[in-house]
């Protein structure tokens, strides 16, 4: 489909069109939608294949086009393709959000405050209410230090995300080719860096059913950052014990629980309204 400015994002529809309930998946840095395939798999068999689920790639993911030359991908542009694709979903839709992308959902809360208390839940796993490597004037510097840190970063997050790294369709020696270039890189950490939970989006955020699960043994995204993001906008929390940063991909079981509690909440709420689901 094609984002607001054009660009052509890569998604995928998992289940009926007309389904009464949508499930919305926002993954990563250093992933692509391929990463939610054991967590798409296990609902859709669990459920019969009786929803449907939409993932996407971010643009300079996967299949997706990258921004262009001499362009960056700003928190902006990235908000705006996520809401072109919530805008695809049908019937009651629950956003799914790994990571960082947790920041991502909440800048699109922030955007879009109407849309989002429309939604039938929430789910962020590995969720963080700031950026958790490196503060935001890091990745502006352009010097030395900044660019050995990133490195750094960079290394940490493969070994963490990819292990194997063929497990997620991504070899370790592709990590910058699945971003397009050093410079999107760049672009994606200062996107991500730039917003926060503020005041505001955590007030938006109580008002609708939201669940923060993540790994008991997550290195990348400290379980107390995770549970701090679940308390201030009063969230449900839990841990998966022996999980860590990937617990989505391979946890499947335990991943799915808190998104089949948002599709049960949605399920009550319309019966309560006199409606089917």
């Amino acid at each position: 489909m094609d984002a607001p400015d054009g660009i052509r994002l890569s998604a995928k529809r998992i289940g009926p069109l007309s389904a009464p309930a949508s499930v919305v998946y926002v993954h990563g840095m250093l992933t692509n939608s391929a990463y939610w395939r054991p967590l798409t798999e296990h609902l859709h068999q669990r459920l019969d294949g009786g929803i449907a689920q939409i993932t996407f790639d971010q643009r300079g993911h996967g299949g997706s086009e990258h921004t262009g030359r001499g362009a960056r991908s700003t928190l902006p542009t990235l908000v705006n393709d996520l809401d072109a694709i919530v805008a695809q979903a049908r019937g009651a839709v629950v956003l799914v959000s790994h990571s960082v992308a947790s920041l991502l959902v909440q800048a699109w809360v922030e955007q879009y405050p109407e849309r989002a208390r429309a939604l039938a839940g929430i789910v962020m796993f590995n969720g963080c209410p700031e950026f958790p490597w490196i503060p935001a004037s890091d990745v502006h510097d352009t010097g030395r230090r900044s660019r050995r840190r990133r490195s750094q970063l960079v290394e940490e997050l493969v070994s963490y995300l990819h292990e194997p790294p063929a497990r997620y369709g991504l070899p370790r020696r592709s990590v910058f080719a699945n971003l397009g270039c050093d410079a999107n890189l760049d672009a994606a950490l200062a996107a991500y860096s730039s917003v926060g939970l503020s005041s505001e989006i955590a007030s938006i955020l109580r008002f609708i059913p939201t669940w923060v699960l993540t790994g008991e043994l997550d290195p990348v995204v400290a379980p107390r950052r995770s549970r701090h993001l679940a308390e201030h906008i009063w969230g449900d929390y839990d841990s998966v014990a022996g999980a860590g940063h990937s617990l989505p991909h391979t946890h499947p079981a335990a991943a799915s629980e808190p998104i089949l509690a948002a599709l049960e909440v949605a399920y009550r709420t319309h019966q309560q309204d006199g409606g089917s689901l």
